[in-house]
């Protein structure tokens, strides 16, 4: 195995937009002669999804990988992106979002690294003890669409970006967030899934036109019942009718069971929908490519139904807003459920009977992006020839990353954590609530205390004497024979409340 770049991603786990960015890199700098492998923070193998063998960077470090071998970072969300949320993502079980920091630091150990982001390569980086230096590192398509209010993390972040051979993002609102940070050279680099079009073409097949659909589990979950209700209201202007694919089955992603469920809700409301298992990357373009129009929470779903010409709309999911207001504002973004309806049928009213593939956006971007691979093809070829480099072992990526006692131990870990923090809780609870019973018996004294020292001081609080109640009941009379209510004094009312 002898390299003429690596290409770097989120490629470990089955998410569409990652595997396509991998694939998009691999094929165009294969037009120009460059050899490739994929590599991420963890080893494994997707070619059965549609995407290929991964190598984990840190098991090739320490299989002595020259680091003057350029290292592309091939985009994604991965700016924003802790060592937390990926390994949460990569596990083999969904991971509760309460574990996920002890299972981060432990496996963050095991892979032997320090670095703060997982597909941000530092300048430098300490692996099991040695200093690396990275010699070519190259950022395209970065989101960097928020930025944490922890003034450490950005400087962190500012770091890691610094010295880079290129830094691209690819919307507006993530190059902005960077120069921001101070990252001066950065620049704009269009998703480079909007070549998928030229690297795959497809043919419409002329089947009925149907809606295409993708919504991500967590949206499903929260907003089925509305979604359903609008949907509802434009089913039946589609001869395909409906149908519901995926976008990725990583954890926190989506799930077949949220679209089966999702159908079944449909179903009760007389709203037909096809369930599209697949999760292969290409069949899923296929889709995409065929469809009518396309509603999504997915990033690339729209990324993928621009390149093909497909009219589009997402829903109200930031990262997705981001993207669409600075590189594709003609199709609508930002929908909300309940305006679902009114904004497919705005969309299919303004379609033109011809669908235009390559619009001007779309080819001016592609312009872009080929003179970012000329640049990037360049910068390669200008590092040591392959050639000359050590020769990488060829080992085969394992399935399941990192090693299934890896796991085990950190889940092992997780739950003794749970357990002794549930312990300590219970612990806290029990000397909270043993505070709170001495301060109420406390207080029951005080109140009691505080009753009989007002019966003392007061002469109207004791209880009558004979003496008094007759003179009492001499001024009641008195009173009475002059109209005056025989009702008790207010003070006489008050005590009466107030005796326990």
């Amino acid at each position: 195995m002898n390299p003429d770049a690596i290409l770097f991603g989120a490629f470990e786990r089955h998410n569409f937009g990652d595997l396509l960015m991998g694939f998009a890199f691999e094929k165009l700098l294969q037009q120009k002669g460059i050899r490739t492998i994929h590599a991420s923070i963890l080893e494994n193998d997707l070619t059965e999804w549609g995407g290929t063998r991964v190598h984990s960077i840190f098991r090739l470090l320490a299989s002595g990988l020259d680091t003057s071998i350029p290292i592309l970072h091939v985009g994604g969300e991965t700016a924003s992106c802790s060592f937390r949320e990926a390994l949460a993502c990569d596990s083999p079980a969904p991971l509760p979002f309460h574990l996920k920091d002890v299972v981060c630091s432990n496996v963050h150990q095991q892979l032997g690294t320090d670095r703060p982001f997982p597909y941000l390569t530092p300048t430098e980086e300490r692996f099991d003890k040695e200093l690396k230096r990275w010699e070519n590192r190259l950022f395209y398509g970065i989101g960097l669409t928020q930025l944490a209010d922890d003034s450490a993390h950005n400087e962190q972040l500012k770091a890691s970006l610094a010295a880079a051979r290129m830094i691209g993002f690819r919307d507006a609102h993530s190059l902005d967030n960077a120069r921001s940070l101070g990252v001066g050279h950065s620049t704009f680099t269009p998703d480079i899934v909007l070549s998928i079009s030229r690297l795959m073409p497809v043919v419409n097949p002329g089947k009925p036109p149907y809606l295409l659909l993708h919504f991500n589990g967590s949206y499903l979950r929260r907003h089925a019942t509305a979604l359903i209700q609008s949907l509802s209201q434009i089913a039946g202007g589609f001869a395909g009718g409906l149908k519901i694919g995926l976008a990725g089955t990583a954890n926190y992603h989506d799930s077949l069971e949220d679209l089966y469920r999702f159908k079944q809700l449909a179903d009760r409301s007389s709203v037909p929908m096809e369930v599209l298992p697949t999760v292969d990357i290409f069949a899923i373009c296929q889709q995409i490519a065929s469809a009518a129009a396309v509603v999504s929470t997915s990033l690339h779903y729209r990324i993928v139904a621009r390149s093909y010409g497909v009219p589009r709309l997402t829903m109200n999911v930031h990262k997705v807003n981001c993207w669409s207001e600075s590189n594709d504002g003609d199709y609508p973004f930002g929908v909300e459920p309940d305006g679902l309806a009114f904004a497919v049928n705005s969309l299919i009213a303004s379609i033109h009977p011809v669908r235009m593939v390559d619009d001007h956006a779309q080819m001016e971007d592609l312009s872009i992006i080929d003179s970012h691979i000329e640049t990037i093809t360049g910068i390669i070829q200008a590092a040591a020839p392959g050639s000359e480099r050590t020769r990488l072992k060829d080992a085969t990526p394992q399935p399941t990353a990192p090693a299934t006692d890896t796991w085990v131990a950190s889940m092992v870990h997780c739950l003794d954590d749970r357990e002794r923090s549930i312990k300590a809780q219970a612990e806290t609870i029990r000397a909270q609530d043993a505070v709170l019973s001495s301060k109420t018996l406390l207080l029951r004294r005080l109140l009691r205390l505080l009753l009989t020292t007002i019966r003392r001081s007061q002469p109207w609080g004791a209880a009558p004497s004979g003496q008094s109640r007759q003179r009492r009941q001499g001024g009641s009379e008195g009173r009475t024979a002059n109209g005056d209510s025989p009702q008790p004094s207010n003070s006489e009312r008050v005590v009466h409340r107030i005796r326990p």
